[in-house]
């Protein structure tokens, strides 16, 4: 559910960007539509937060990174000829930890460089299938949301209302 409001928040964030710029540009002079667009986005954001699972406290990309240089630096000094004593484990079990920490730095690199290029581009607020399939998608979480067990994803449901609301409310404004 949370993936599906996460692609629903991508979507609107492209359509407010796009209403924006056309009001900056005067192509299409109407200061309300990216406003109330990106209350919808903001409730939807909302209802997205409730379905957050109960933090890790252990990151396991670290452990997962820790644990696999420990192994490639072990690996790497028994193929070495090194003998495995103490004093050589704990520098190995050191070593293993750094190639961890860059291991992570990397994947986190990777991560933003991936996240910069994955803009989804100008939206067409003026296509006619926008809003109804956006309405259809909004609703279709509503409904999911209503029928969880759980309360706090219940109440996602009324954050889900609110910006299916804003969202009629976005149509409505009358464009030239």
């Amino acid at each position: 559910m949370r993936r599906r409001l996460r692609g629903i928040i991508r979507e609107l964030d492209a359509a407010v960007v796009d209403a924006q710029v056309r009001d900056w540009t005067a192509d299409r002079p109407d200061r309300v539509t990216f406003a109330r667009l990106g209350q919808a986005r903001a409730e939807t954001s909302t209802a997205a937060r409730r379905y957050r699972a109960t933090p890790i406290p252990v990151d396991p990309w670290a452990v997962a990174a820790g644990a696999g240089g420990f192994i490639l630096v072990t690996v790497l000094a028994g193929v070495a000829g090194v003998p495995l004593r103490p004093v050589t484990t704990g520098v190995v079990a050191v070593a293993g930890l750094w190639a961890g920490a860059a291991c992570l730095a990397i994947l986190h690199l990777v991560r933003r460089r991936r996240a910069r290029q994955a803009y989804p581009g100008a939206a067409l607020v003026d296509e006619a299938t926008f809003h109804p399939v956006l309405r259809e998608r909004l609703d279709a979480c509503a409904g999911s949301a209503r029928n969880d067990d759980v309360y706090r994803r219940r109440s996602a449901a009324a954050d889900l209302e609110y910006a299916l609301d804003w969202l009629a409310a976005a149509q409505q404004v009358p464009h030239p």
